[in-house]
């Protein structure tokens, strides 16, 4: 289930004047587990015949809220601690401004009571790409024009590639890495503009029996390249595999979870603006189908992917002296010193 933190006052207006959010209102009540700034004693007084929260259990068919005051004393504190949920939805006791701030800073959903997105989590884009087509528009090229459209809040990204990073491509006399190009010119367009803690980047690609001085040199220029990017920290880690649980290219955020038909190795390392192959490139919030709903929603697709990717990682970890994986924490400073993986969304499921 999806995990909702909320006010009780906001929650309340939700539930009573549902016709005015009507997206958080199916996904309160079809999706999320829902946390309130209440205690249990308080909670066990509202579940009963009359209140929001009672018409709130039989609407979702007998599911009643979690108290965790605690908790919401912890993130009135200290902010981050939201940071630890990051797939997570807060609607918190604060301004609208207040709740901007706190959710450009830390990269997860904060909503205020006095103004409420109802559309953060519903918005899709897909696209097809005809090889040798040029996508430009004025100063932005690339993937800054293909991805030219507000995205969710996000602090952490994984893309599984099996190709990409060993993707390359002649311009004249050189070959050009031009599957690392795309990676960079990608995160341009998506990573956010500030965030006041590290971003998490996990790179999941095979590196076709290449030896350990090009693993060590890619890494290195991906670390450095990407946290050129901006001015916060981006921890990077780079996993170099195999398995046969990965075919999919998929690119997961926060609130998000992409596709790319063919590859990330979308545009042409020449001019990055002359599209490879034909493609397709699909991008979908968590609950893009909630009112057209078929199979299961984007959120719950993600949550397998991420399990597949966790066990990949995982027990490559646990096999790194026969060396699987390749971590290069040294060059990137990325990995746990168990050499575990940090990035917040893998270690979500």
């Amino acid at each position: 289930m999806y995990t909702i933190y909320s006010e009780k006052d906001i929650f309340e207006n939700i539930v009573v004047f549902n016709d005015q959010t009507p997206n958080w209102y199916n996904i309160l009540c079809n999706h999320s587990e829902v946390c309130l700034n209440i205690t249990d004693s308080e909670l066990a007084n509202e579940e009963k015949q009359g209140t929001p929260i009672f018409e709130f259990i039989m609407a979702n068919g007998g599911r009643s809220p979690i108290a965790l005051k605690d908790y919401f004393d912890t993130i009135y504190e200290d902010n981050s601690v939201i940071s630890a949920k990051p797939r997570a939805a807060f609607f918190l006791n604060c301004s609208e401004e207040e709740a901007a701030s706190i959710q450009s800073s830390y990269g997860v959903i904060v909503q205020s009571g006095e103004s409420i997105n109802d559309n953060i989590l519903t918005g899709s884009f897909k696209r097809k790409l005809f090889k040798d087509e040029e996508i430009e528009d004025g100063i932005n090229t690339g993937w800054k024009t293909l991805l030219n459209f507000n995205f969710p809040p996000s602090n952490s990204m994984i893309i599984s590639d099996n190709y990409l990073l060993q993707s390359t491509e002649r311009v004249g006399a050189k070959y050009i890495a031009s599957g690392k190009m795309n990676v960079i010119w990608m995160l341009d367009a998506l990573l956010p503009a500030t965030l006041s803690i590290p971003y998490h980047i996990t790179i999941i690609s095979e590196d076709n029996n290449q030896n350990e001085g090009w693993r060590n040199r890619l890494a290195g220029e991906l670390n450095t390249e990407i946290n050129n990017l901006r001015n916060y920290e981006i921890n990077v880690e780079i996993v170099f595999t195999k398995s046969e649980l990965l075919h999919e290219r998929i690119l997961l955020m926060n609130y998000v979870n992409s596709s790319c038909e063919h590859g990330f190795y979308v545009f042409k390392a020449k001019d990055g603006i002359t599209v490879h192959v034909v493609n397709k490139i699909q991008i979908n919030s968590y609950f893009s189908s909630l009112n057209n709903s078929q199979g299961e929603s984007e959120y719950q697709v993600a949550n397998k992917d991420l399990s597949l990717l966790k066990i990949v990682c995982n027990d490559l970890s646990e096999h790194i002296h026969a060396g699987t994986l390749v971590y290069r924490g040294a060059i990137l400073g990325g990995c746990n010193p168990n050499k575990s993986i940090k990035n917040r969304l893998l270690n979500d499921v």
